[in-house]
């Protein structure tokens, strides 16, 4: 499967790229631990919530892999919604 470029697509990527290269932005990691607890705080208490709703569920594993799945979903629309806001400001 061939996927086609979209107009100013690459170009902001390598935009972005460099500027978290050079810490202009922050990368994700970065972006993460600035919400106001640590990236491994965040992971465990997405997990220990799942543990203590869905424990007794037949479908645990299920159940705790959709929890973990929205709150990647939720760090990413964030972080991209970040970046966005950083390419406006620094005209790009």
């Amino acid at each position: 499967m061939i996927l086609e470029q979209i107009n100013g697509q690459i170009e902001l990527t390598q935009y972005l790229e460099s500027k978290i290269k050079t810490g202009k932005v922050m990368d994700l990691t970065s972006y993460i631990n600035s919400q106001g607890k640590a990236q491994y705080a965040q992971i465990q208490e997405v997990v220990f919530k799942s543990y203590e709703d869905y424990k007794e569920d037949d479908d645990f594993l299920q159940r705790m892999t959709n929890a973990i799945s929205i709150y990647v979903l939720s760090v990413s629309k964030g972080y991209m919604d970040y970046l966005r806001k950083e390419a406006i400001l620094h005209g790009k």
